[in-house]
């Protein structure tokens, strides 16, 4: 079942706001798939929100290194932000190969680029940040959960 959480208009000075609602209602072991094409701001997104919970890593896009981890404070306690790319990855034993649910089901909080192309390997109930482009510097901004 998908129910929509937030549904929000907002261009690149604003994005702080929807990462600070995010911010709000996730918690410790929560995951969240992004979808949205290339270039839409999945990566962008992701140091916001990673800045809303006080991390001082520099976060970069995960793309050959799958995952990326950073430290971050989520609701006072220090745990881990973990960015996942899976753009080149093409089926789901690529992900068994690499014990990737056993790294997910890890603490922190886990955020997924083109986790879509695998939503079923995933254990409901996750989130999903959907990012459309509605002109050049706005996106459109869903939060579901999904359960």
């Amino acid at each position: 079942m998908k129910k929509n959480i937030l549904t929000k208009k907002s261009n690149i000075e604003n994005i702080e706001e929807i990462a600070s609602f995010l911010c709000d209602i996730v918690k410790d072991g929560d995951l969240i798939i992004m979808k949205g094409n290339l270039g839409f701001g999945k990566t962008t997104f992701v140091r916001i929100f990673a800045k809303v919970l006080k991390s001082e890593d520099i976060v970069s896009s995960p793309s050959f290194t799958l995952i990326n981890e950073y430290d971050i404070i989520l609701n006072g306690e220090e745990t881990i932000l973990r960015h996942v790319d899976l753009y080149r990855l093409s089926s789901k034993e690529e992900l068994d190969n690499i014990g990737f649910k056993d790294k997910i089901k890890e603490n922190g909080i886990t955020m997924i680029e083109w986790g879509d192309k695998f939503e079923s390997y995933f254990d409901k109930p996750y989130y999903e940040l959907e990012i459309e482009m509605t002109e050049e510097n706005s996106r459109l901004y869903r939060i579901n959960l999904i359960s």
